[in-house]
């Protein structure tokens, strides 16, 4: 079989092996049109299952162009699966680790002492799926001063609380301070995220996407 046939059957299996990358873009931006756009990665991502889908097209018996695009096509579907599988972590049970020593001392105190903060975050982008943000706290004892860490912010789809020890003078977010009073105090944190060439390479290739933070800010909640 001559040169140019096959050229055509690698053209057509590549063509195969984009289509469900582009098909899930669409999709994407149909359903959620405010989603952020791609980044670069991502053309780098479509580039690769094009060749793999090419090469695949390449082992067939027959070089018809219908067969060249399916085999294409179900390239990327199979590897994308075991991407996917291997990139996916189990869910993590909660656990009270993640809850501050000086929160679980403060359940007995006066009800004068017993401050808490709450962190309500708004997102500008997407939605980031591994964040930590720490949350430190100026503890003054006498005439000496300490940081406590209180855990870290990782789930920006709700409020998150904390309680403050005694003695609590200063609130930082992400090493932002922050103004507390007497009871409660309700924080506003503004996260923009960017996707990332990284990210959008392996969204690209199977795995969920991932954002990254840009910038983030905090003030006190406007009552």
């Amino acid at each position: 079989m001559d040169a140019g046939t096959k050229i055509i059957a690698f053209l057509w299996g590549a063509f195969g092996g984009a289509l469900p990358t582009v098909a899930k873009l669409a999709s994407t931006y149909v359903a959620a049109p405010t989603t952020p756009l791609p980044a670069l990665g991502l053309l780098l991502g479509i580039a690769l299952w094009a060749i793999v889908g090419g090469g695949i097209a390449l082992t067939n018996t027959s070089y018809d162009t219908r067969q060249s695009i399916f085999a294409g096509i179900a390239a990327p579907a199979i590897i994308a699966s075991l991407i996917s599988g291997a990139t996916n972590t189990p869910g993590k049970s909660a656990s009270l680790l993640d809850i501050s020593a000086y929160a679980q001392q403060d359940t007995g105190n006066a009800a004068n002492d017993y401050r808490t903060i709450v962190i309500s975050p708004r997102v500008d982008g997407g939605l980031p799926r591994d964040t930590s943000i720490p949350v430190t706290v100026e503890v003054k004892t006498g005439d000496k001063s300490s940081v406590v860490n209180l855990g870290d912010i990782k789930d920006l789809s709700a409020p998150t609380t904390f309680t403050l020890p005694s003695n609590t003078s200063q609130v930082f977010v992400s090493g932002q301070p922050v103004k507390t009073n007497d009871t409660q105090t309700n924080i506003d944190l503004n996260v923009k995220t960017i996707p990332s060439n990284g990210g959008d390479l392996l969204w690209a290739l199977g795995a969920p996407r991932k954002f990254d933070v840009q910038s983030l800010q905090v003030a006190p909640a406007q009552q």
